[in-house]
């Protein structure tokens, strides 16, 4: 019996192990969801952008001038590389989206997660969230 709490004891204080996680490359992303068809997009655009707009685009930007800038907010479909998920937008195919280009890493608090937010080209971005706490250092993000 006091082997057993002894060998639990030492469990126990031995510290987790830290990994190391990298950006994904975008090669191997996939599509989960759809992207929207064009007559989803102008239904939203309709409802989104009708009379209510003042409640919704509170920034004061130019969502709802044109139909075009509304599909620039709201034409994403999710993706997943790994365990990274991102809505990348629609506007590109999917061959285009894979050849996307690492641009940056960050970590960044969110409540009680930690989020690894990983930068392409063209404002695409991939998210791994996890409750670690991790640090970058170098091209890949440490994580306790």
């Amino acid at each position: 019996m006091l082997r057993r709490l002894a060998l639990f004891l030492c469990l126990a204080a031995t510290p987790a192990l830290a990994e190391d996680i990298a950006c994904p490359d975008l090669s191997i992303a996939q599509p989960v969801g759809d992207c929207p068809s064009e007559e989803q997009l102008k239904y939203s655009y309709a409802g989104y952008c009708s009379d209510d707009a003042r409640m919704y685009d509170k920034d004061g930007g130019n969502t709802c001038v044109t139909l075009d800038d509304f599909k620039k907010l709201k034409n994403h479909a999710l993706w997943e590389a790994g365990d990274f998920q991102g809505y990348l937008h629609c506007g590109r195919s999917p061959e285009q989206t894979r050849a996307l280009k690492l641009t940056g890493m960050k970590v960044a608090p969110a409540g009680k997660l930690t989020r690894v937010v990983c930068d392409y080209e063209d404002g695409a971005m991939m998210v791994l969230r996890t409750r670690r706490a991790c640090v970058i250092n170098g091209d890949k993000a440490v994580c306790d």
